[in-house]
This record gives C-alpha cells, sequence and structure tokens, in this order.
C-alpha cells in the first residue's frame, strides 16, 4: 500500500497554496491525498449541541478544501478526516504512516518567530516524515531547486531528496555551500583574518564531495554548484528568493534534541519565500 501526502486544512486563504501544493506533490508521488482537519476539542464534550456544531463546520471545511484539490488535480485519489487533537499533533502523528506532511504558513509576530511558536515549525521538528512547509505565495514556475552542503549526513540526505525532487519537477538543481575564514582575536582587540585559501580550498572540496554521483543517479538533471564566502543560513536564504523549493535537513537526533531543529534548518522554515523541504535522515 502506498503511504500518503497529508495535508492540514485550515478553512483560510492561506490554506490553499499548501492544499494545491499537496496535490501535485502526491500526483508525481503517485500517492493517495488525507486532507485533515483538526479542531482541537475533547471526543467527549459535554455540550453536544456545541459538539454537533463543531462537526458540521470542520466537515464545511474539508468539503470546501477536497474541492480545491480535485480542482487543482481532477484525478486525484483523496479522503478527508477529522482529528480532535491540535493541529500540531493531529499532522505529526500521521507522520509515521505518511511520506509527506504537507502544512501552510501564515503571517507571524514576532514573538511565534522569537519563540517557534508556528505549526509549520511544530510539525517540521516533530515529525517523522518530511515535511513541506508552503507559503501563501509560492512560485511554482521557477525552475530552480535549492539546497545547502556543509559535508555532514544530514545535508548529504538532503541533497539526495533534492535532487529527486528537481528530477521528479523538471526543475534544475542548485547546491549552495557557504564558508567563512576564521578570525583570530589579539589581545588588544585587533583582528586577523584566518588563511583564507585554505578555508576557501576546503569548502571546495566539500562542495564537490557533497554532489559526486549526482550525475550518474540523475543524467538528466542540471545541477549547478554554487561556493559562496557568506552566512549560511543569508546564503540560503537569498537563493530561495527566485526558486521553487529549497530543501534542508533536519538533525535527526532522539528525545527532546529532536524536536528542535538545527539553526539554519530553523532560519530557512522561518523566513523562506518559497516552498520548503524538511528531510530527516
Amino acid at each position: 500500500m502506498t503511504r500518503p501526502v497529508v495535508v492540514g486544512a485550515e478553512g483560510t486563504d492561506s490554506s490553499r497554496p499548501a492544499l494545491v501544493w499537496a496535490a501535485h506533490a502526491a500526483r508525481l508521488r503517485n500517492a493517495p491525498l488525507v486532507v485533515v482537519h483538526a479542531v482541537g476539542y475533547p471526543p467527549l464534550a459535554v455540550d453536544f449541541a456545541y459538539d454537533d456544531a463543531l462537526e458540521q463546520a470542520a466537515q464545511a471545511v474539508l468539503t470546501d478544501a477536497e474541492k480545491q484539490v480535485l480542482e487543482a488535480v481532477p484525478d486525484l485519489e483523496a479522503r478527508t478526516e477529522v482529528d480532535r487533537q491540535s493541529p500540531g499533533r493531529a499532522l505529526t502523528s500521521r507522520s509515521a504512516d505518511a511520506q509527506l506532511l504537507v502544512v501552510g504558513t501564515h503571517r507571524m509576530t514576532r514573538t511565534e518567530r522569537m519563540f517557534s511558536g508556528s505549526l509549520a515549525y511544530q510539525v517540521a521538528a516533530g515529525a517523522e516524515c518530511p515535511v513541506a512547509i508552503v507559503p501563501a505565495l509560492a512560485d511554482d514556475a521557477s525552475p530552480r531547486v535549492v539546497v545547502g552542503a556543509d559535508g555532514s549526513p544530514d545535508s548529504l540526505a538532503a541533497i539526495r531528496a533534492a535532487a529527486v525532487e528537481a528530477d521528479r519537477t523538471g526543475a534544475e538543481l542548485h547546491v549552495v555551500h557557504a564558508w567563512a575564514a576564521p578570525v583570530a582575536y589579539l589581545e588588544f582587540g585587533y583582528a586577523i583574518g584566518g588563511p583564507d585559501k585554505a578555508v576557501e580550498d576546503s569548502a571546495r572540496v566539500v562542495l564537490a564531495e557533497s554532489v559526486a554521483g549526482l550525475a550518474e543517479d540523475f543524467p538528466d538533471l542540471p545541477v549547478h554548484r554554487h561556493l559562496l564566502r557568506a552566512d549560511p543560513s543569508t546564503a540560503l536564504l537569498d537563493a530561495a528568493r527566485d526558486a521553487r523549493l529549497v530543501v534542508v535537513g533536519s538533525r535527526g537526533r532522539q528525545g527532546v534534541a529532536r524536536m528542535l531543529l538545527g539553526s539554519v534548518s530553523h532560519a530557512i522554515v522561518l523566513h523562506a519565500p518559497c516552498p520548503v523541504l524538511v528531510v530527516r535522515r
């Protein structure tokens, strides 16, 4: 049985791009789509009239969401589900049996950004499968899929996933590696730049090794390498400005640490202007 793509439906205008994106993602994967609306209300409600009204409102949201999905991809196998958990729990609880979770984003306050309070962050950090975060203004027409490279196992997994996404959508793959020379501080407050050439040469090797094997596995995929002297988060966000998708890795750890993303992935999830795919190793 093919594992489904799962998307959350909020009944708002900002959730429509995520629904449409998820529908196309399911079609590309030959997978069914499950549309979930979470009401965040206990299953044993004392006020049965309110409970019935809540159920009817949830079904109305899902009926509209299913209509949007089938307008985007008419022959798609789709089903809808009401969940009485919170939105974050409703999605992450399905991640073990899904091949992809999709969640939309909304405009966040400064406090939400500071404390990682967005639904997108909660799902991306807690899910057991890849998570796509789709902003309200997503550009599917862009020919670029962007991914960061740092030589780590998580980065290599992200590059592989990015190559698959670019190949299946007919896009180009842009692999970005950002580097910075170390700085040594003297006791008088002066700074001496580190060995720039050596660091740049090492970064070039990391980038080359990160894309090794892609040409063999994806012979028709255009792969572009970008070696930049910059902060990694800044470099990826700049590259994401005209991308259809940016792919980042999660830390893939256990326990409490598993519920947190790395600093670069965190920044991309919260600030990228295009859809973001968070991949677990």
